[in-house]
């Protein structure tokens, strides 16, 4: 798995989480989807790669950093070989149907967490199994979601939003891919969600960020 091809992979599944929006929207206001992402990241991988890659999740020893996602390859299960780690997080502005901004301020501590995740990976195996990256400066990427919620009735902060994301990105020295500043794609926009008699706006955003290691 090339770095392109860790590109391609992650393009593809913006896509693949778009034609998905009215099933995952409304997930937004029930809480945190890091999990379900990344299973949701490892199905869609497995079938574009056409069968040649599964990702294991959290994978790792007791000593060892249990990364959220493994990508591995081979002929057999005694040939397989670790070819790509990725650590996923999921940032939000708020905590399922409450109103805006009330988890803004677990931002900065996400963000420094991934960054102490995000680094050069000189070990020979993880888990018992030999690590062969295929990332350019053999690191482990970081796949960011970021949601955006709030009552359709509330003003809208979801722009402001994502500039302070992205600006407390910058501070920890994250980029996305060769970019010198860690940008985000949209996955959707504006989707309508409506439950308990209210009707929520619900946005979603992705970045395959690097930690800057040059």
């Amino acid at each position: 798995m090339t770095t392109q091809g860790v590109t391609q992979l992650y393009y593809g599944y913006v896509v693949h989480l778009g034609s998905r929006k009215e099933f995952i929207a409304p997930l937004q206001l029930t809480g945190r989807l890091e999990e379900f992402l990344v299973h949701e990241f490892i199905g869609y991988s497995y079938a574009a790669s056409g069968k040649e890659l599964l990702g294991l999740s959290n994978l790792g020893n007791r000593s060892e950093q249990k990364y959220d996602i493994a990508f591995v390859k081979g002929k057999s299960p005694q040939s397989k070989v670790i070819v790509g780690l990725v650590e996923a997080k999921y940032l939000g502005n708020a905590h399922r149907l409450d109103g805006i901004d009330t988890a803004k301020d677990e931002v900065a501590t996400t963000l420094k967490d991934l960054r102490r995740q995000l680094h050069r990976v000189g070990e020979a195996s993880h888990a018992g199994i030999p690590v062969r990256l295929k990332s350019r400066n053999k690191e482990v990427y970081g796949l960011v979601f970021v949601s955006y919620t709030k009552p359709m009735s509330e003003p809208d902060g979801k722009e402001a939003f994502y500039t302070f994301v992205k600006r407390r990105a910058q501070e920890r020295g994250f980029r996305f891919l060769d970019y010198e500043t860690p940008q985000l794609n949209s996955v959707y926009e504006d989707v309508n969600v409506e439950v308990l008699g209210k009707i929520y706006s619900v946005s979603l955003r992705a970045g395959l960020w690097r930690a800057g290691l040059e």
